[in-house]
Formats: structure tokens, sequence, C-alpha cells
């Protein structure tokens, strides 16, 4: 189910418009999915679920807690430990393609220069390499995975 409001009139604020938005939003029966304001000309577009909203039973004890089993402790950090953080905003990938070996993995000794992933941004490969000659410590990210800038990618122990 969609509504959608639009006014003519310049005479209502930005502010009333969305009042007038939250009052509907909670009068309408349904789940709420979407709602969408505009400033320009005051349109308002809200948008809900056709399913009727699902009702929960009452709790009357709370369930058990499962075990489950504890993650392995990761090895501590060393004191000199170079961190790799992404350059820029991006998808990491560990491999120059899908099904590819990854450049590098968890106990490899690698080269200064030497290239660790790609971050995608914008249609651009850009290589992220090593700053220092050492083994690969830690990966951060997964395959994949959209990173933000500064965020770590790949900790360094450096050789001597």
């Amino acid at each position: 189910m969609s509504t959608e409001v639009t006014t003519e009139s310049t005479d209502m604020t930005v502010e009333e418009l969305r009042a007038h938005t939250l009052l509907l939003a909670g009068q309408l029966p349904g789940t709420l999915r979407r709602i969408t304001l505009r400033a320009g000309s005051l349109s308002v577009d809200v948008e809900w679920e056709n399913a009727p909203p699902v009702q929960a039973a009452p709790v009357t004890q709370p369930a058990p807690a499962i075990a489950t089993p504890a993650a392995p402790e990761p090895d501590p950090a060393p004191a000199n430990l170079v961190r790799v953080t992404a350059p820029l905003v991006g998808t990491f990938y560990q491999a120059s393609s899908p099904g590819a070996e990854p450049f590098v993995k968890v106990g490899d000794t690698v080269e200064a220069g030497q290239q660790l992933a790609i971050i995608e941004a914008m249609k651009l490969l850009n290589s992220i390499t090593a700053e220092v000659k050492g083994v690969v410590h830690a990966i951060h990210v997964q395959d994949g995975e959209v990173v933000e800038y500064a965020q770590p990618l790949v900790d360094l122990v450096p050789a001597g």
C-alpha cells in the first residue's frame, strides 16, 4: 500500500509537513516500510507493507541460554606491529579475480612494496601494498567487504 501527499501551497513549513507525516504514519494500520519527504514543492511519500502487523506472543519466562563454543583467542599483537589501513572507501578484494588465490595469507612473508590486496572504488582498482618487509599477522577484512577510509586491513610484523 502506498500513499502520496503533495501540497501545491507553500504555506506549510517543512516542520509542519514532518509533523503531519508522523501523525499519518502513526494512525494508519500496517507496518511502515518507507517515508520520503521532499522540501521542494513539499511532497510526502509513505509506503506500508501489505501484510498485517505481527503480534508477538507474551513471554512467560526467558529462554534457556544456549552454550556456544568460544572463538579461539587471536595471537597477541606484538609491540612493533605495522597496520596497513584503507587509503579510501571501496570494496576490499584479497585476490586479483574471483576464485583466484589470495595475494597473501596469515603467516606469509611479504616484501616492502608487495601487493596485499585491492580496493575497488568507482570502477578503479587500487593496489594495497606492504610498507615494510614482514610477516602477515592478521587480515581484518573479508573478501568483498566494503571498507571505510583508515579502516584496518592487514597487520604486519616487521622482519629484521
